[in-house]
């Protein structure tokens, strides 16, 4: 463990998720932003100087200051296996936006790499840090429910965000439905056996990408699971995540529905709103919610020692079914895990 206020942390990427990630660390307590780096210089100085940091010319110069303590890596899905390695050897502790990788011996060299090196290594699924999810986990874990004998989840969202944030290097189940398939493996606590998966492409086709897809999850007592998730709903969609969550029990039901926050609002320029409420909401320019709880949490684990909330092995669990998924998707046949 660190003393309070001990933690210095370096952001490595600003994009979408960088952003937010230096904005949050700029004003959490029991830690300081030293700086941040993109490959694109210009982002990140325009990052540094809204927040009043340093800007360091690459990930490698950032990781060999002694102002750095802990680095937080944001770059895009595929390209985590380098600076989280570096991060490691560079014995600076690590937070990892999800997915941990896009190739499962990647995702386990990052965890090998980290162990060695004796740092913390923390994989930001950020659905652990919602109340909802963690409410439902909870009452499973009670046995209030019984034996969960099914789970459904499904995440859609429209055609005008990932598709058109991403583009070609958007992967539906790689960066979608990771999410919820961390959450499934969670809640139902259990060694899924086999895997079954179906897509479509036609709203999405010259990107390259998915509109849909749907996963059927065998687990190793009989229960089961089934997947939805879609990238392609209208661009007047009244929300930008249409998530929700069944699980059935031999005693009981749950469902999270995040669709309907509690707050609509309705215009003549922007139709019926449902607006974020829970996953980074941003009020008088601090980023709240989830991705805040997600950050925080990162930050205690080191200096107060507290459970992080998802280990790194759980992080490799779920990268190893998103790609049986897309094996199956692929070879058109059930996948054995």
């Amino acid at each position: 463990m660190l003393s309070v206020n001990d933690l210095r942390i370096g952001v490595i990427g600003t994009g979408f998720m960088g952003k937010m990630h230096a904005n949050i660390f700029r004003r959490l307590p029991n830690c300081k932003l030293v700086g941040v780096t993109d490959k694109n210089l210009s982002a990140a100085s325009d990052v540094a100087k809204k927040l009043g940091i340093k800007v360091f010319n690459n990930y490698n110069e950032m990781l060999s200051s002694e102002e750095i303590d802990a680095v937080s890596i944001c770059v895009s899905d595929a390209e985590h296996l380098v600076p989280a390695v570096a991060a490691a050897k560079a014995k600076k502790h690590i937070l990892l936006e999800k997915p941990i990788a896009t190739v499962e011996d990647e995702a386990e060299l990052i965890v090998e790499e980290a162990s060695k090196n004796n740092v913390k290594l923390a994989v930001g699924h950020l659905l652990r840090f919602d109340s909802r999810y963690r409410m439902l986990k909870n009452t499973i874990d009670s046995g209030e429910l019984g034996q969960l004998t099914s789970i459904y989840t499904r995440r859609n969202s429209p055609i005008s965000d990932g598709p058109a944030r991403y583009g070609r290097q958007g992967n539906l189940t790689l960066h979608v439905a990771v999410h919820d398939i961390d959450l499934v493996l969670w809640m139902m606590n259990k060694k899924p056996i086999r895997v079954y998966a179906e897509s479509v492409s036609i709203a999405n086709k010259s990107l390259g990408i998915e509109d849909a897809i749907f996963a059927s999850v065998k687990f190793e007592d009989g229960s089961i699971g089934c997947l939805q998730y879609n990238w392609a709903l209208p661009k007047n969609f009244p929300t930008h995540i249409d998530a929700k969550m069944h699980v059935i029990g031999t005693k009981g039901y749950g469902s999270v529905d995040c669709a309907d926050q509690g707050v609509w609002i309705c215009s003549d320029s922007e139709g019926l709103v449902f607006p974020d409420l829970t996953h980074w909401p941003e009020f008088d320019g601090q980023i709240a919610g989830n991705l805040r709880e997600e950050l925080s949490g990162f930050v205690n684990s080191i200096v107060y020692g507290e459970d992080f909330g998802i280990t790194p092995s759980e992080a490799v669990d779920s990268v190893k079914l998103a790609l049986a998924i897309i094996k199956s998707i692929q070879n058109e046949t059930v996948i054995t895990l």
